[in-house]
């Protein structure tokens, strides 16, 4: 298992190539008014791909949990990490297939929301034994949680905000310009949230499944 030392420096890697696709998408479109590999609006385009396999890995972790969680000082019950492993699996393929956008006539992100809701209704004893013993591990999903849904919702607001607020007159530019800016946000955001869920997910992996590395550190 990595050390918290990679971990930690894993985690900042991914966060700076994550700004720099952020960099690289808004540059493209704005040159060539499209990203192609680089589009954050893309169907199975580089960054989609990214948020696939961070959620796949987090899905895989929480697998990793569920199988050895007899040997654990506290075993948890099956059902967190089983819950959130298939909903971590369900967001990746939904970030490669985009099925979401079937869902005409159902907003997808109260869907999703729906769900993270039930996972901590379902498995509210786990959460609180987590909170007393690995606070770190909850406060950093819930960081990172509450940077993914504000990049979804948060963005979705500003942008009928902007929309009211701009002239009749805009010009398409402008309006083209604010979009590309919201997506980039949005989608930033998205990743940035991952990226720090997956860290902490890794830590609490690193600590319970390995306990005897924290022995050895120990003075």
């Amino acid at each position: 298992m990595p050390t918290p030392k990679f971990l930690r420096q894993a985690a900042i890697a991914l966060v700076g190539f994550e700004v720099g696709l952020a960099l690289t998408y808004l540059a493209l479109v704005s040159r060539r008014g499209e990203a192609g590999l680089f589009d954050f609006n893309g169907l199975r385009s580089l960054p989609s791909w990214l948020q696939a396999i961070l959620l796949g890995t987090i899905g895989l972790l929480c697998v990793g949990v569920l199988l050895s969680r007899r040997h654990m000082a506290r075993p948890i019950s099956w059902v967190l990490p089983s819950a959130v492993a298939l909903l971590c699996f369900l967001g990746a393929a939904d970030e490669l297939l985009k099925f979401h956008l079937t869902l005409r006539q159902v907003d997808w992100k109260l869907v999703y929301l729906s769900l993270l809701v039930a996972i901590a209704v379902l498995g509210f004893r786990d959460l609180a034994w987590l909170w007393r013993t690995h606070r770190s591990t909850v406060l950093g999903v819930l960081a990172g949680l509450g940077i993914f849904l504000l990049g979804g919702f948060g963005t979705e607001m500003a942008k009928a905000a902007i929309a009211a607020a701009l002239p009749t007159h805009a010009s398409s530019a402008t309006v083209l310009l604010i979009e590309h800016l919201r997506i980039t946000l949005e989608e930033l955001a998205e990743l940035l949230g991952e990226t720090i869920i997956l860290y902490a997910v890794a830590c609490f992996a690193q600590q319970v499944l390995h306990p005897q590395s924290q022995t050895l550190k120990s003075p």
